[in-house]
């Protein structure tokens, strides 16, 4: 059976043991603690004068030097701490609760070559969660999934807020496969337009899918990869951060916090923090296993685009993740699933058996 490759696969023990990354100055920390410097210096020898004698310059050049390299350290201090605030509370930005991992995130938006930085951007990593599979009836979504993989997937429960029910069905891999189709009872007034549910054209095949932050690298949190598409995308493009409820068939309630799927697009996800419930690919039916997510572009631009954000905000995990050149004019997401029985098949804009293994 086929496996993804070493390199898909995070290693824990090297993440532990990888050295931390030294303390040095970017060119831009340098080039303000140096203004900071002269200009404290400047204001220093301006309000206290000029020593008199030769003796006076030995004494007076070192305090004024230890002296200016203080102020300037302070000053930038402070100013690192309104720039933080002004991330948090004015610009509005998706940051982590941890103070330390908050403000090393802060100085990583101010100085893109700093030190925490590289150390942002190491704990920057995502996986996929689960993908989304549109239809306008969900008990003839379950039989066509279950008539092409030979597993039926297991109600879910209802989304009052949008309108929608759904089934689910495991992946593997920490990922689950979501069909989801508009609620006939539902108090929802209006028309169902999440995951494009309003549109014929969007029935019956892949049309979203969710990331959440890799379990295996610490650090890496929900808000920072929200924070990740919206320095890459905006705020309007990733939709406001949102929580989610349903109960399960069982009774149990389950919560969670997410980017809108609303403002999801192809191969742009949202993104999905479970928290404390236990995530839904865990308790799905069980049997199936993801080999490959595949996302056809048209154009060379759009591969790029796709490449460009699924690099930003960590993608990988155990889930390949292929961007590949569409030999026709459709845009389309497709799994490359492995059934029970053997087989390997595909779920997206066409559905297909590929292969007996």
């Amino acid at each position: 059976k086929a496996s993804p490759p070493s390199s898909m696969q995070p290693n824990k023990r090297q993440q532990q043991q990888q050295p931390e990354d030294e303390c040095e100055l970017s060119t831009a920390e340098c080039a303000a603690n140096w203004i900071a410097t002269l200009a404290c210096w400047g204001l220093i020898a301006r309000y206290l004068g000029r020593p008199a004698s030769i003796v006076g310059y030995v004494i007076y050049l070192p305090i004024v030097a230890l002296v200016g390299k203080i102020a300037a350290y302070v000053i930038l201090m402070i100013f690192g701490l309104l720039f933080a605030a002004f991330v948090k509370g004015i610009w509005r930005l998706p940051v982590s609760p941890d103070l330390e991992l908050f403000t090393d995130e802060a100085n990583a938006i101010l100085f893109p070559a700093s030190s925490e930085a590289k150390g942002v951007a190491r704990r920057r990593s995502c996986e996929v969660d689960h993908l989304v599979y549109t239809c306008s009836d969900l008990d003839e979504g379950i039989a066509h999934v279950k008539k092409l993989t030979g597993v039926k997937a297991a109600y879910g429960g209802k989304h009052p807020k949008f309108g929608t029910h759904n089934a689910l069905l495991s992946l593997g891999n920490g990922s689950y496969l979501e069909i989801i189709a508009p609620d006939p009872n539902r108090e929802y007034v209006g028309m169902v337009d999440i995951f494009g549910l309003d549109k014929a054209s969007n029935m019956d095949r892949l049309s979203a899918f969710a990331v959440h932050p890799d379990p295996s690298v610490k650090g890496a949190t929900f808000e920072l990869i929200a924070q990740s598409m919206y320095l890459l995308l905006g705020r309007y493009n990733i939709g406001a951060i949102e929580a989610g409820k349903r109960q399960s068939p069982n009774g149990q309630t389950l919560t969670w916090r997410f980017t809108s799927p609303s403002c999801s697009k192809w191969t742009q996800p949202f993104v999905i923090d479970w928290g404390s419930t236990r995530s839904p690919s865990q308790t799905a039916s069980p049997g199936c296993k993801i080999l490959r997510l595949i996302f056809y572009c048209q154009s060379d631009e759009e591969m790029a685009v796709a490449t460009k954000m699924h690099e930003r905000i960590g993608l990988r995990g155990r889930v390949p993740i292929v961007v590949e050149k569409s030999g026709d004019s459709l845009n389309c997401m497709v799994a490359e699933i492995m059934t029970p029985k053997g087989r390997k098949v595909c779920l997206g804009a066409i559905d297909t058996k590929v292969k007996d293994i």
